[in-house]
């Protein structure tokens, strides 16, 4: 359904298992699907209520190019939301309320005005693109990131509700942040605390076990591609860094899942310095789900980005990770399940990236315990473990609410 999406009901839904949840949610085109899952769940004896209040349009404004009009119609959104939830408390006893999606920091709602413990996140949105990599971009894209770049310091300085928000979180119940950098920039601006919840989650695929004994002798290295192929995911570092391998061509098999922009030219590097890449195109979500049987490693070197899901189907799948150290899967990628290139000029990038390939080709056997170590780490981040944790949250303020009323 799109990440907005799945966080929320990936969570929603699980903690609906052991806590009474009220639900209030956008009236958009996913509300027949919602209205069917909350269904199964009261079936099953779970309480769970669900509210729909209308945004201003039919269909999620966050697929339009202007973002801008979707925050400010979500500002009245959560207008409505917050007079709903006053009327909700005078019908309900409610322990907590949880302001869950959307993820990015800019938006906070205004639920922290009730006089109720307040729990917000998993926060993202204060993620910066790095300098040192911006002559990987278009002149246009750069104009771009630098704008956004002092836009998201100046929103998350300046904004009073952001910093309202925060603070009745740390106060009164919890700010639960998506990465640890995003929890200490907002512990070091404004004090407070945090906890660390990713904002996605890992499912274990069932279907890993041969994929865990993949002998690379006499065939290919298989490296994974997948995504969007923009100028932010600069997939022509990759590209280099392989055409730096000797005898690439044959050693190195490169599959491209996804399209853009940036295809075509993408296409044409690759053509120029012989690499041998297949560029599949989008593909459904289950087929793109298979390629990662096939692969040995999964590149990502997004320019931007909070932690994603593909990285947490490819720790799944049994897939391990080479990637960029920054952002968030910086803090979830770690040397038992895949390599972290350190944020380097772009010509030095490429050598290193280049040099961890040629070690896994020299030495296969590198792979073996990191496919463990990748479906280890998985589990370290599933969804059951989230919600898990976010459900300690709840009786945490559920245990403490109950001693002060005693």
């Amino acid at each position: 359904m799109g990440s907005e999406h799945a966080v929320g009901w990936n969570l929603v839904s699980r903690l609906a298992r052991h806590h009474p949840i009220l639900l209030i949610t956008q009236n958009n085109e996913y509300r027949a699907v919602v209205e069917a899952g909350v269904a199964v769940l009261r079936q099953e004896g779970h309480h769970i209520e669900a509210f729909f209040v209308r945004h201003g349009a039919t269909t999620d404004g966050r697929k339009n190019n202007l973002r801008v009009f979707y925050y400010l119609t979500y500002v009245t959104y959560q207008r409505r939301v917050l007079a709903l939830a006053k009327a909700l408390m005078k019908t309900h006893r409610i322990v907590a309320i949880h302001h869950l999606t959307i993820v990015g920091f800019r938006e906070p709602g205004f639920l922290w005005k009730l006089d109720v413990p307040f729990i917000w996140g998993p926060v993202g949105g204060l993620v910066y693109a790095p300098r040192i990599l911006f002559s990987e971009l278009s002149r246009k894209m750069r104009i771009f990131q630098s704008i956004r770049n002092l836009l998201t310091w100046i929103q998350f300085s300046a904004s009073p509700r952001v910093r309202a928000a925060y603070r009745a979180a740390s106060r009164t119940g919890r700010f639960i942040a998506a990465t640890p950098d995003i929890g200490e920039r907002f512990q070091r601006r404004f004090g407070g605390g945090f906890v660390w919840i990713p904002e996605t989650g890992s499912t274990i695929d069932q279907s890993t076990s041969a994929h865990l004994s993949h002998p690379i002798v006499g065939r290919p290295l298989e490296l994974l591609w997948l995504g969007g192929l923009l100028d932010i995911k600069p997939l022509g570092i990759l590209l280099d860094a392989i055409a730096c391998v000797p005898d690439h061509q044959r050693r190195i098999h490169l599959s491209v899942v996804g399209d853009g922009d940036a295809r075509s030219r993408y296409e044409q590097h690759a053509k120029s310095l012989g690499a041998n890449a297949t560029f599949v195109g989008w593909i459904d979500h289950e087929e793109a789900k298979r390629q990662f049987n096939d692969a040995d490693l999964f590149v990502l070197l997004s320019i931007k980005d909070l932690t994603t899901n593909v990285v947490f189907e490819s720790l799944g799948a049994g897939v391990p990770i080479v990637c960029l150290d920054h952002h968030g899967y910086a803090s979830i990628v770690d040397e038992s399940c895949g390599r972290k290139i350190p944020l380097l000029a772009p010509d030095l990038l490429r050598q290193r990236l280049a040099h961890e390939l040629i070690r896994f080709l020299d030495n296969p056997s590198l792979l073996d315990p990191l496919r463990i170590g990748a479906l280890r780490r998985a589990a370290s981040f599933s969804w059951d473990r989230n919600a898990s944790a976010i459900g300690q949250i709840y009786a945490d303020i559920k245990n403490r609410t109950e001693k002060i009323a005693s």
